[in-house]
């Protein structure tokens, strides 16, 4: 008995661990290609982010809490300084209720500054992520690819998106 315990603690201890790493590494590597929907249409490179935390948030150009949660962004990257965290936004459900439209998210863009990548999302990258089908959706990675923080915007809920505060705790 004592045997089967302590085999069950250390599967707990060591393998979990590490399932939870790899699928934070194969997360990010699911955005190898994605078009990034800046001037110049470059690829997002996963191997840019290895050995550091990520901070990832899922967005569409017409969601109003999504330019809140870019200006929480924002505050994170002055507040952290050269400390070595990647900021991405993927971009998801932009098509909802039409048309995708080029001149929304360009004033998106121009209205929120990100000073960080934004990709073009698909259904493969938002399963890699664990089916994201809610926005905004942060989810901060640690150095090793372990997720240690998300937020989710829920229907109907006062708290529209994730601080500042939140994010930086959340930061390894």
């Amino acid at each position: 008995m004592k045997t089967r315990a302590f085999m069950i603690s250390l599967f707990m201890i060591i393998l979990v661990p590490a399932a939870l790493a790899a699928d934070g590494l194969r997360a990010l590597q699911s955005l190898k290609g994605a078009r990034t929907l800046d001037v110049s249409a470059k690829q997002f490179e996963p191997e840019s982010v290895q050995g550091k935390p990520v901070v990832v948030a899922f967005f569409a150009s017409w969601c109003p809490p999504c330019t809140d949660e870019f200006d929480e962004m924002a505050k994170v990257q002055a507040a952290i300084g050269d400390r070595p965290v990647t900021f991405i936004g993927i971009n998801l459900f932009e098509a909802w209720g039409g048309e995708k439209d080029p001149a929304r998210m360009e004033r998106f863009i121009a209205r929120t500054r990100p000073d960080f990548a934004l990709v073009d999302g698909s259904p493969d990258i938002s399963a890699a992520f664990g089916t994201i089908d809610r926005i905004p959706t942060v989810a901060v990675f640690g150095a090793d690819g372990r997720e240690t923080w998300r937020f989710v915007h829920e229907r109907g809920a006062v708290k529209t998106h994730a601080t500042a505060e939140e994010i930086i705790k959340a930061l390894p």
